[in-house]
């Protein structure tokens, strides 16, 4: 990750889009709460933090995948 990551171990909701297109979302859980921009692994695959927001006090990511 281009930036250090924040804090401990934690679940987020996320939201995986594919060229715009919403493709999957879930829980994931990683190592700290990543920033806009940071690059997360998921199935497999390299996504991009698009942005960061909470719903209920819990972390939503919106990712897009990395081409």
């Amino acid at each position: 990750m281009s930036r250090r990551m924040i804090g401990g171990q934690i679940t987020c909701i996320y939201r995986a889009y594919d060229g715009g297109e919403l493709v999957v979302t879930g829980r994931l859980t990683l190592d700290g709460l990543p920033e806009i921009g940071d690059e997360v692994p998921l199935n497999g695959r390299p996504y991009r933090v698009r942005s960061v927001d909470y719903d209920g006090g819990e972390p939503v990511l919106a990712l897009e995948a990395q081409r």
